[in-house]
């Protein structure tokens, strides 16, 4: 536990990203700072864990309440969305957010935070057990299909 003046937050053992990323949950408030472990649309690359660790990780994320507010470290979401299209444009719920996004930020209006619940939506790093056939891994582990995204969004060219 940590305390920030009156709160309190819970140390989440994020590793993947870096071998000692961590994230800080603030139950009371329904909010966690996920840093570089997950982005809006994505996820960190892979410096020091590996694809069974960052996996794990945001299985950990992901095991928090729907409604939970998430604040990563950095605004990467509107390419985030152009890579998520690649991977799961039969989405329609990604489809209507990438539309939302570009408006947002031909506003240059932020698009973080943001909650849990459009993340599973949306998220294809969170979603990578529903993307197995489309990646060509039908008989794939989740972590497997995870690293097959990863590996995609570290070569993405779009």
């Amino acid at each position: 536990m940590v305390s920030l003046g009156a709160h309190t937050a819970r140390v989440l053992d994020v590793r993947g990203h870096t071998l000692g990323h961590l994230a800080y949950v603030f139950d009371a408030s329904n909010v966690a700072f996920v840093g570089d472990a997950l982005f809006s649309l994505g996820c960190g690359r892979i410096f020091e864990g590996t694809p069974q660790q960052m996996w794990a990780s945001l299985q950990n994320i992901a095991a928090l309440p729907a409604s939970t507010t998430l604040y990563c470290a950095h605004e990467y979401t509107q390419s985030n969305a152009r890579f998520a299209l690649s991977v799961d444009a039969e989405n329609p719920a990604l489809v209507a957010r990438a539309a939302e996004i570009e408006a947002l930020r031909a506003r240059s209006a932020p698009t973080v935070p943001m909650t849990l619940a459009l993340e599973k939506d949306t998220n294809p790093f969170l979603r990578a057990p529903l993307l197995k056939a489309a990646l060509g891994m039908p008989n794939a582990q989740d972590w497997e299909a995870f690293a097959e995204i990863r590996r995609r969004k570290d070569t993405f060219k779009g």
